[in-house]
This record gives C-alpha cells, structure tokens and sequence, in this order.
C-alpha cells in the first residue's frame, strides 16, 4: 500500500511540475501580481489616457461584446465617459442612429420594429449580418432606457449611402475613392471630428472606440507609393501619445491561419497564454503589457514585422477562454418582403463591382444567408480541439 501512494505521489509531483513550466508560471505570476480584474482594467485605463482603443476580434464573434456590454452598462461609463466610437457604420448615419438609442419607446418590440427599419442602411456592405451588431445596438437602447446620462454612438467609416449608387461603377468608384481605399486615416478623421464635438462628462472628454485589431494595432506597412499607418497609429499621432491607449481582446494569431492548413496552431505565444489563463480558472483579467513577459511576446499580425506585442499595444484584456469564443451571422427578421428587392439589388452591384467573376447567388440563398441565426465556434478548430491543444501544453 506504501508502494501505492509512493507512486501516486510522484506521478502528482510530475503533472504539477510539468505544468509549472518556466514560460507558463511566469505568465500566471506576471498576472497575479500586476493584473486586475477586467472590466476594472478598462476603466483605469482612462484615469490616464482620454481615448481607449479596444481591439475587437473576429467580427462575427458574439462573446465579446457580453463584456463590452458590461462595461458600457456600469454607471461610471455613462457618468465619466459617456461616448463609444465604432468602425462599424458609416459616419453620416451617426446622427440616425443616436436618435434611434436615445429614443423612447412605448415597448421593446416598437424599438426593434425601428432599429430594424434603420439598420439596413448603416453601412457599405449590402447588410451587415453579424449578429453582435444589433446586440450591441440594443445593449445600448436599454442602457440608456434606463440612465439619466445616455450614452453616445458615433459611427466612423466612410460616409456612403445607398441611394447614391445606381450601377457598379457608382459602386466600384465608392470602393477605389481615397475614404475607402485608407480606411484607417478615414476612421481617425471622423472620430476627430466628433471628439471635438463632444459635450465633456465631469469636465473632461473621453471616448471608448471599438474596432477591429488589424486596424486597432499600433503599426504601418510601407509600399512602393507611401508608408500605410493603422488607425491605432493615426489615433496617437492624431490625438497624443498619451492620451491614447490601445487595449487588446484575447484572440489567436489570426495571420498564422490560411483556412486550409488545419496543423497550424496560431494560439498566442504558441499556447502559452490560453495555458496560463487556464490555470488561473480562466478569471478575465487585464494588464499592462510594457516590462512583462505578454508584451515582450512576438506579435504575429499584419503591417508590424519584427515587432512584440508592447510595440503595437499598451494593454491586453482576456475576457473569455479562446474556445468558447462564438462567432454569430444572419439576423432573423431583418429581410422583411419590403427590403428583399432592395437587398437583391445591392447584392447584385456588389458582385458585378467588385467580383465580376463570380456566380450571382440566388435569391432564397440570398435571404437565407442574411436571415437566418447560425453559430459556429469562432476558432480555428472545434472547440474541443483547441481545449485539447490547450491541455498538451499543461501535461
């Protein structure tokens, strides 16, 4: 029997040693000893920047914006900042889409009936399917139904209208103008422009923007013409490298995937981090990324070659464990019998102006794919999978 737990101990004695591996064990003390909670990270991080860029992940994934949502609905956002800046949605419907959040209405459905009625003309795309889109826009309605101090919208990326574009060519001289083709600089412009604008909380001006991480990154790319800077670029140069922060959501190395090549494992820092977050039972946290083993990481990502994760970010938020991250298209209801022609025609320019060499998709396809709710894990492999690669780099 003493044989027995002999062998039982050292085989516990192993796994924990195993697990405790030097990279690992540094992440998980990095974070105990200088992260905090996340939603508390995101708020002191305006107690010494006046903009807060968040890194948002794949466009379609729905998790994330449970956390922003809680963010936006703690008194202290209304309160203290008030304003969130989102790359999604052309910024001549900003004024639309306030009247809209700000409204009141005499039941929720009445709210749905017209942000259903605005929805299909935020953008330059022929509808937006993602799902998180109209989560987050009433996320806000609600907030706002029931603070005192609302909370404002502005919206960021090239102005454009639908009724402006009658054939491809309206469509393909849209898409090759000079607020399209340098969306980034468009971006930051636009948000300027608002910023400057806005009516100070507690006599200051302070604003949370949301995009995407490839725009959201701190870096350029330079061709043959002019060097190429992201949004996070133009925001600091805009607005002062201080008064800026870019915050990053836990993802993967989306560049490191090709969609084909399944043996990839694009996990950060070779699953390193996802490991670490594992063992502190996947509590969200957020940290400062300069002096610590997370911002010293290799920052694998489009327009920053031979950078490191603090060169292109100040912060890292981990709000949710890389495998349960869900990805969420098609809106039901959204194409009414109205809007069908209408949705018909834009699919219809969009293909002609920019992939004339497609096959034209059918119309019950059409609506199918824009209508219906489908949820897939927003990773690059099932979610048991990645839990699995996970594990291997804690045995």
């Amino acid at each position: 029997m003493k044989h027995i737990l002999l062998i039982l101990c050292l085989i516990v004695c192993q796994t924990s040693l195993r697990t405790q591996s030097p990279r690992i064990d540094s992440l998980r003390q990095c974070v105990e000893e200088k992260g905090m909670p996340a939603k508390e990270y995101l708020f002191k991080c305006f107690e010494t920047a006046d903009i807060v860029v968040l890194g948002e992940r794949d466009h379609r994934d729905s998790v994330q914006y449970d956390f922003i949502l809680d963010v936006l609905a703690d008194p202290r956002f209304a309160r203290e900042i008030g304003y969130v800046y989102t790359e999604v949605g052309s910024q001549n419907m900003t004024p639309a889409v306030n009247r809209l959040l700000q409204g009141n209405y005499p039941t929720e459905a009445a709210f749905m009936d017209s942000l259903y009625a605005y929805y299909p003309n935020e953008v330059f795309y022929p509808l937006w399917e993602k799902y998180n889109r109209v989560k987050f826009l009433r996320g806000i309605y609600r907030i706002n139904r029931s603070s005192r101090q609302k909370i404002t919208l502005g919206l960021s990326d090239a102005r454009f209208s639908w009724d402006d574009i009658h054939t491809p060519e309206d469509y393909r001289t849209f898409w090759t103008s000079p607020a399209a083709r340098y969306r980034d600089s468009t971006m930051c412009a636009h948000i300027a422009e608002m910023y400057a604008r806005q009516t100070p909380r507690m006599g200051k001006r302070k604003a949370l923007v949301i995009t995407n991480q490839p725009h959201a990154v701190n870096g350029e790319i330079t061709d043959a013409k002019r060097p190429y800077h992201t949004q996070g670029r133009w925001m600091k140069r805009t607005f002062g490298e201080e008064r800026v922060k870019i915050v990053m959501l836990n993802w993967f190395d989306y560049t490191l995937f090709d969609f084909q090549n399944f043996s990839n494992c694009p996990l950060t820092d070779d699953g390193n981090w996802d490991a670490a977050f594992e063992l502190m039972d996947c509590q969200p946290f957020g940290i400062d990324l300069p002096g610590t083993p997370y911002g010293e990481t290799p920052f694998l990502g489009e327009w920053t070659e031979g950078k490191r994760w603090q060169d292109v970010a100040d912060g890292l938020i981990y709000d949710a464990p890389v495998y349960d991250h869900m990805a969420a298209w098609g809106i039901e209801g959204i194409v009414t019998d109205d809007f069908k022609p209408e949705l018909l025609r834009r699919c219809h320019l969009y293909d002609k102006a920019l992939r004339p060499e497609g096959t034209l998709t059918t119309e019950q396809d059409l609506y199918q794919e824009y209508d219906t709710l489908r949820t897939y894990p927003a990773i690059f492999k099932s979610r048991e999978e990645v839990r699995q690669l996970i594990r291997e780099k804690l045995e």
